[in-house]
């Protein structure tokens, strides 16, 4: 991407922990008279930390995991953290109770963003990947996301069972190591389940149109990028409570209780009946989309960040 826009690329050799590594990003560092490097990995604030010694260098810890860093030598490496960097506040609040080391740099909330131009609404994308797909025009679920054990899809079909014989089909866009497994459990309980694989940005945007509601079962989800690029498409959405998923849809979603099939089941089968609810969830979701999870406010805010660095 960077390449893509003109911009000099080196790749270092950082793949493990090791002084290698660290001093490669240290000769790397001095030969661009660099100011301020960026990690999120807990190898790479390792490295950070002792390419920066000595130096006037910044270190930018963007945390988008739900915990930080447990391990001493990581513990040490955050000592030379000068900004912290929280997709949630919700995630700030638990990173600082559990590394109060972090209290020491300063702090800052800056979700993600997504192109909100391309992730819009589009009814005919939505009738298209519908015709593509041989899905009808009747009521619909999506959901987006590695098809893996964190994600507990196996809770959205349990609940889906719950609902029998009215429940919609559901799409899943998304592969992993529990596709098999899902794909036996939707048999076992008689749902209707169509596994479409990974999508590529512009047939994700169909996904998202064709869909009547977008489905999210994930209970500790830090900040998912499939629920604010439906909400840039304007659909209702039904996601488990927990983590930072509240704070993302605001008043633009409905939550569920964690880990409870029989809730998904009444709060989807609600929905499903309520048209003008649907309708007004849709219109709070491209608000809040264009309000705070557009591309150009992350980099404005990101640019802020370096900017106060400089001063």
């Amino acid at each position: 991407m960077f390449r893509a826009l003109g911009l000099s690329v080196e790749t270092l050799p950082v793949a493990h922990t090791n002084l290698r590594a660290a001093r490669a990003l240290r000769r790397a560092l001095r030969a661009l008279d660099g100011d301020v490097v960026f990690v999120d990995k807990p190898r790479d604030i390792r490295h950070a930390a002792y390419a920066a010694l000595g130096t006037p260098v910044a270190v930018v810890y963007c945390l988008s995991t739900p915990s930080p860093p447990r391990d001493l030598l990581t513990r040490w490496a955050l000592r030379r953290v000068g900004v912290a960097v929280f997709l949630t506040e919700h995630l700030a609040r638990r990173a600082l109770a559990e590394a109060p080391i972090l209290r020491r740099a300063a702090r800052h909330v800056i979700p993600n963003g997504v192109d909100c131009e391309r992730f819009r609404p589009d009814e005919a994308a939505g009738r298209a990947f519908r015709q593509r797909h041989g899905l009808g025009e009747g009521p619909l679920l999506v959901g987006v996301g590695a098809l893996e054990v964190e994600k507990r899809w196996d809770l959205l079909l349990d609940g889906l069972a719950l609902v029998g014989p009215a429940a919609p089909p559901l799409v899943l866009c998304g592969s992993g190591a529990l596709e098999q497994t899902l794909r036996a459990q939707a048999q076992r309980r008689s749902v209707d389940v169509r596994f479409i694989g990974e999508l590529d940005p512009l047939q994700l945007v169909g996904a998202y149109n064709a869909a009547t509601c977008v489905v999210h079962t994930r209970p500790d989800e830090v900040f998912s990028l499939a629920l604010i690029e439906a909400l840039a498409c304007g659909r209702p959405v039904l996601a488990a409570d927990g983590g930072g998923t509240a704070e993302l849809l605001g008043n633009a979603g409905v939550l569920a209780p964690p880990g409870d099939p029989g809730a998904v089941a009444r709060l989807l089968q609600d929905l499903l009946g309520d048209a003008p609810r649907r309708s007004a969830l849709a219109r709070s979701a491209r608000q809040r989309a264009l309000e705070r999870y557009t591309v150009v406010r992350m980099v404005r805010d990101y640019a802020d960040v370096v900017e106060a660095l400089a001063r």
